[in-house]
């Protein structure tokens, strides 16, 4: 189980290991975003390129909330709730918060409790 913090506006905000090709590990604050359905985790191309993640698709396109846009998928490697993961991950242009998608929620538990200032995934 892995703690979280409430953003200003109660953003689910978590952090999460990303694990190069080289398997260094990096740590970045995630901000889980439940309408991001289709997904498990979405970056900025440069942070996917930068760590050598295997690319699988180009310019797959994806219907988002501002209509389509395309994004690339890579093979990436993440650490959440002490367990390593390989999940296609979308990586676009101008991603400027990284987002753990609605995914998750399928295999970890979440527990929001706003005002007890409780939130877990795991």
């Amino acid at each position: 189980m892995i703690s979280g913090e409430f953003g200003e506006l109660g953003e689910l905000i978590f952090e999460i290991e990303i694990i190069s090709s080289d398997e260094d590990r990096y740590p970045i604050e995630v901000l889980l975003d439940t309408g991001f359905t289709s997904g498990w985790l979405a970056l900025d191309v440069q942070d996917a390129e930068s760590i050598g993640w295997r690319l699988i698709e180009r310019d797959k396109i994806m219907q988002m909330a501002r209509g389509e846009a395309f994004f690339d998928i890579y093979e990436g490697k993440v650490r959440l709730d002490g367990q390593e993961y390989i999940v296609p991950v979308l990586a676009g242009e101008g991603i400027s918060e990284p987002l753990l998608g609605l995914q998750w929620l399928k295999i970890l538990p979440l527990s929001v409790n706003f005002s007890a200032g409780i939130l877990t995934l795991g």
